[in-house]
């Protein structure tokens, strides 16, 4: 069954990084109960519309970060600690979110291009974008220095501003012991070799788990052939 979502809570990163947490954790050990633990938000699909500094878009794409190389993004990352500098609120990245619908299909929907009706909501509420603090348009570059963790949506509503001219920040203080499922990913990665479908090439998930220096991980893909139960 599909949940059309038109709006997102305030408290979303929060609500989808929990139940996505607890579903990441239980899926080594049981397919079944991490399906279980993701029904509360199975099937939603994002149909709202985004506010882009006074102007609404439907659907509206994600903002292109394409000049910042995916070895760059998975850097600024881990330095912030998958926070988001806006709202302070906890990211998972995009490879991992696409990584767990690989394993749930239908349940966590997602196309690569955000098109409205056709992606679960937690990708707006909590992928990452490295953002330029100071805007590529004005002449900001695209060294890790000038870039700065941000959730898609909230890289949306910044558009090209400056972050002095950003809306204050209304989130929690910096979270600790969060790792945006990083230590979960070769985990999910490994689920998906079992169940669903894949949604990317065989080599993406591979690619950023090097990019994030996560080689033993990647030794794991490599060798193991053990379904998850």
């Amino acid at each position: 069954m599909t949940t059309e979502i038109h709006a997102l809570p305030d408290n979303a990163a929060a609500h989808y990084s929990g139940i996505l947490a607890d579903v990441a954790e239980a899926l080594p050990s049981s397919f079944e109960l991490a399906e279980q633990l993701l029904t509360p938000i199975a099937g939603e699909v994002w149909m709202g519309s985004l506010t882009l500094h006074g102007k609404t878009e439907p659907g509206a794409a994600v903002r292109s970060s394409r000049s910042v190389p995916d070895r760059v993004r998975a850097k600024v990352f881990l330095r912030d600690g998958f926070v988001c500098s806006y709202c302070a609120g906890p990211t998972i990245p995009r490879c991992i979110l696409v990584a767990l619908s690989d394993v749930f299909p239908d349940a966590l929907p997602y196309y690569a291009h955000y098109r409205r009706g056709t992606v679960h909501p937690a990708y707006w509420a909590l992928a990452p974008e490295a953002d330029h603090t100071l805007a590529h348009a004005n002449g900001g570059s695209s060294d890790a220095a000038n870039l700065t963790t941000m959730h898609a949506i909230c890289n949306t509503r910044k558009s090209s501003l400056a972050a002095a001219a950003l809306p204050p920040a209304t989130g929690a203080s910096a979270l600790t012991n969060w790792d945006g499922l990083l230590s979960r990913y070769a985990d999910i990665v490994l689920a998906g070799n079992q169940h669903g479908r894949r949604h990317s090439a065989a080599s993406y998930h591979p690619n950023w788990l090097r990019h994030f220096g996560r080689l033993s991980d990647l030794g794991r893909l490599r060798t193991s052939t053990q379904p998850i139960s």
